[in-house]
């Protein structure tokens, strides 16, 4: 087989793997968000280039400047989304520790089911929380998380009685239930609870190199601790968090 058909083919299988991955993905979490979205719209485009040999007489005959356009803004791009995607997962690996464990950590919503119940994603997060609060005893809980439209209640009322369900105090639980975005979490946590330099905050691995930056921009010096995104999630987690990490650097202020 020539090696030309053999791209082909090799843009083919990802085309239908992004298109199969939206699918299975869609039957296990609730909506249709940019994260589900995303590997079908990426499959499409590999279907198009296994589609090539239909199209390319039409782009041989584009003006030279547009067709440079095209190819140098393609390589700026890819540049662009290969060195964030480092940083993300780099951020989820790397991570300092404070010297002292601070007075405060802030839990971040990522979803409620419509029986109640968190989703995988902040499944993770609340018993990563479980540890951290046996570990640091005389920590304080803020679980952050206001209520989307297909949610039955606001995250933190969920998240709260997901903790307090498995043995978590609920005098050291404090409610933050008006974010609905990352930038939220961090504004409202410190309308809560003041004065405060320093927290650690819990989040998935994908989230937390965004999630630092947010916090520093509200005023924390601020300690990530990642959790595992769950294996359904995982592939949709990091693309959607290339676009929502451009997005808060932009807007996020």
């Amino acid at each position: 087989m020539k090696r030309g058909n053999i791209l082909n083919l090799f843009f083919l299988v990802l085309g239908f793997i992004g298109i199969a991955d939206t699918i299975i993905v869609r039957a296990f979490v609730q909506g249709m968000d940019l994260g589900v979205l995303l590997p079908s719209v990426i499959g499409v485009v590999f279907i198009i280039l296994y589609l090539r040999p239909l199209w390319d007489k039409y782009y041989m005959k584009l003006n030279n400047v547009i067709k440079r356009i095209i190819y140098w803004g393609f390589l700026v791009f890819l540049t662009i989304f290969i060195i964030v995607e480092g940083c993300i997962i780099l951020g989820g690996i790397y991570k300092p520790r404070p010297e002292k464990q601070p007075e405060y950590v802030v839990v971040l919503g990522a979803g409620v089911l419509e029986n109640g119940m968190p989703t995988l994603s902040l499944a993770k997060r609340l018993d990563r929380c479980i540890d951290y609060a046996a570990e640091y005893p005389d920590t304080m809980i803020v679980v952050s998380g206001g209520q989307g439209k297909t949610e039955p209640m606001p995250e933190a009322e969920a998240m709260a009685r997901y903790l307090v369900d498995r043995g978590v105090e609920p005098g050291r639980i404090i409610l933050e239930d008006r974010a609905t975005s990352t930038m939220e979490n961090f504004k409202y946590t410190r309308e809560i609870i003041g004065d405060v330099d320093e927290i650690s905050f819990i989040t998935n691995d994908f989230h937390v190199f965004r999630s630092g930056i947010l916090a520093k921009r509200n005023g924390f010096k601020a300690y990530g601790y990642g959790t595992p995104t769950p294996g359904i999630v995982l592939v949709n987690s990091y693309l959607r968090e290339f676009f929502a990490l451009i997005k808060s650097l932009l807007l996020d202020y």
